[in-house]
């Protein structure tokens, strides 16, 4: 009686490269010849091109979700008006860095970029994790100095498709710190060379809130951003193949009229290679979704607007307001809904909510669980498997 292990290479990767994402540790751990063949790069590409594919043809799709400090691979199905569902299909639990023997369980932020999430422990000494999921793998980033707890981050790669992680952290306009305790400090980590960089010095003429989460499209990391001396607000994009910050690019509506740091602005990708941008006004409660049609560092263009939400529309118990650190969205243009994360708005409970916004007063919201910390609220970003490796350290 012949046994999977007996098949020919290309039937047995056949089979396997339909295995799900979140049940490839599984075929990995089965025996050595798996996990040889589930890390050959032929392989690698056709379980990829199987997953899009799965995905194209399902009413769900997977996301990456940040509950209670520990990092989800999350499927969303949207399609069942009844029951919308998130369901965790993978949790990573853990960080070990071996080198160090040092364990890591508490993820105070992760972001997304070509397959490869950046994750930020709570751990200041040993701060920065890059994972891919698809392999498992990990890589731990040492600081040139040392790591602070305002630090903010992206995830990005250059022309060449060599990864780099820019940390910033500008206290100079911190109206609480002490002259002499104002820093300014941009620095660029490359993977290729394992070092870090001064790339900026002085502070700009703009600021970035510490709790505005940059987001990474086609390489390339962009953050709402605020004038210093003023109320011009406006999109900042690092480059990583210059290098250097770009210009001031537009927002989709007025930045400067009646606009109250009270508002929420904050930012999602559709596909993988387009903006998603989500404003509340504080005064009005009326929710705007808009989409890119062009992105790139220098110029950003602006379709028109995907949805525009009336809060007196909406059958809800409580105000229908978010909270400007919190707010992690993402869109589903077939349902043409706004599925935007936050806490339950019933101030007594702790609970993690989706909320699902669309036309026409289309309203629901799934319970996703008690959050443990008051602190912590539920983020989520997008995720697409790829078989970019993380480069080991010798």
């Amino acid at each position: 009686m012949a046994i999977m292990s007996d098949l020919p290479r290309d039937l047995l990767a056949e089979i396997l490269s339909r295995v799900p994402l979140a049940s490839l540790r599984s075929v990995r751990f089965t025996c050595k010849k798996w996990n040889d063949l589930s890390k050959d790069r032929s392989f690698l590409k056709k379980q990829i091109v199987e997953a899009k594919k799965k995905q194209l043809k399902s009413k769900e799709f997977e996301v990456i979700m940040m509950r209670n400090f520990r990092v989800y691979l999350t499927s969303v199905d949207l399609h069942n008006d009844v029951n919308p569902s998130f369901t965790p299909k993978g949790t990573l639990t853990s960080f070990s860095d071996d080198a160090n023997q040092h364990q890591v369980d508490n993820v105070s932020s992760v972001f997304h970029c070509d397959g490869l999430l950046l994750c930020i422990t709570k751990d200041l000494n040993f701060r920065l994790v890059v994972w891919n999921p698809y392999f498992g793998q990990t890589r731990w980033i040492q600081p040139r100095n040392s790591y602070h707890i305002k630090d903010i981050y992206a995830i990005g790669y250059d022309e060449n498709k060599n990864h780099k992680i820019l940390r910033l952290k500008d206290h100079y306009y911190d109206y609480d710190s002490h002259p002499r305790a104002r820093i300014c400090e941009f620095e660029l980590y490359s993977f290729e060379s394992n070092s870090w960089k001064v790339v900026l010095d002085v502070s700009p003429d703009w600021y970035i809130h510490s709790y505005h989460r940059g987001l990474s499209v086609k390489g390339n990391t962009y953050w709402y951003a605020t004038e210093k001396h003023g109320y011009v607000n406006f999109l900042i994009c690092f480059d990583f193949t210059t290098e250097k910050f770009g210009p001031r690019l537009p927002l989709p509506f007025n930045a400067t009229e009646s606009f109250t740091y009270d508002d929420v602005v904050t930012l999602s990708s559709v596909g993988e290679e387009q903006l998603a941008l989500l404003f509340q006004s504080d005064a009005t409660l009326m929710m705007e979704i808009w989409v890119t049609s062009k992105v790139d560092p220098t110029e950003v263009l602006w379709n028109k607007l995907f949805l525009a939400v009336d809060h007196d529309m909406i059958e809800f118990d409580y105000e229908l307001k978010f909270v400007a650190d919190a707010g992690s969205f993402f869109i589903d243009q077939k349902k043409n809904v706004v599925v935007v994360f936050d806490k339950d708005m019933n101030e007594h409970t702790h609970r993690g909510m989706a909320y699902i916004v669309g036309k026409n007063g289309y309203f629901k919201r799934v319970d996703i669980g008690e959050e443990a910390y008051t602190s912590c609220f539920p983020l989520v970003c997008s995720y697409v498997p790829s078989s970019v490796q993380i480069r080991q350290l010798t």
